[in-house]
């Protein structure tokens, strides 16, 4: 492991949105509110559709395999702290083939980042079984060939994710704010 002086470590933090530097003195954890979360969410969607464009002509019999294991690794895996890494793995699998490394490191940090500030549980979220099906489509449209379907319903798999996810958001706040009127 290669050792990084402080400030050039917390520059680093600050490049990846991980945390915010301030007056070059100190640097706090960066926040994510619910309306950057929907950008973000916004963002991933046109992002995420454009590499599964460029990917599909591209898909091979084994990027086909890896996906399916990645989703029966999802079925099989009821720990919530795997299931947003293995659920990345599997959009992975799909856009690899793009060679577009950087597009892919991008929307990679999106994730992450939106994961991070937000690690709601996915059976709060919209639940597993639901997204389980969302997936398999996705693949089945994928090896169809059918580009304008397979992006479609990505499109509407992320951000329906996002409604989800802000909706419960928003009811846990209303909820923490009526019981500290309390």
């Amino acid at each position: 492991m290669q050792k990084l002086p402080i400030r050039e470590a917390l520059h680093q933090l600050e490049a990846e949105g991980l945390v915010t530097m301030k007056s070059h003195k100190s640097a706090v954890v960066s926040s994510l509110s619910i309306d950057d979360l929907e950008e973000v969410y916004e963002i991933r969607a046109r992002l995420e559709t454009w590499l599964l464009e460029q990917s599909m002509p591209l898909l091979t019999e084994q990027h086909y395999l890896d996906a399916e294991a990645l989703l029966a690794q999802m079925a099989d895996d009821q720990r919530d702290e795997h299931w947003s890494s293995l659920n990345w793995n599997f959009h992975a699998a799909l856009y690899a083939p793009s060679n577009r490394p950087q597009t892919l490191a991008l929307i990679r940090k999106l994730y992450l980042n939106a994961y991070r500030h937000f690690p709601l549980p996915i059976r709060l979220t919209g639940g597993r079984e639901k997204m389980h099906r969302e997936h398999q489509l996705l693949l089945e449209l994928c090896r169809q060939g059918d580009v304008e379907r397979a992006k479609d319903h990505l499109e509407q798999h992320i951000l329906m994710g996002a409604r989800n996810l802000i909706g419960r958001l928003k009811a846990l706040r209303r909820q923490e704010n009526s019981t500290k009127r309390v």
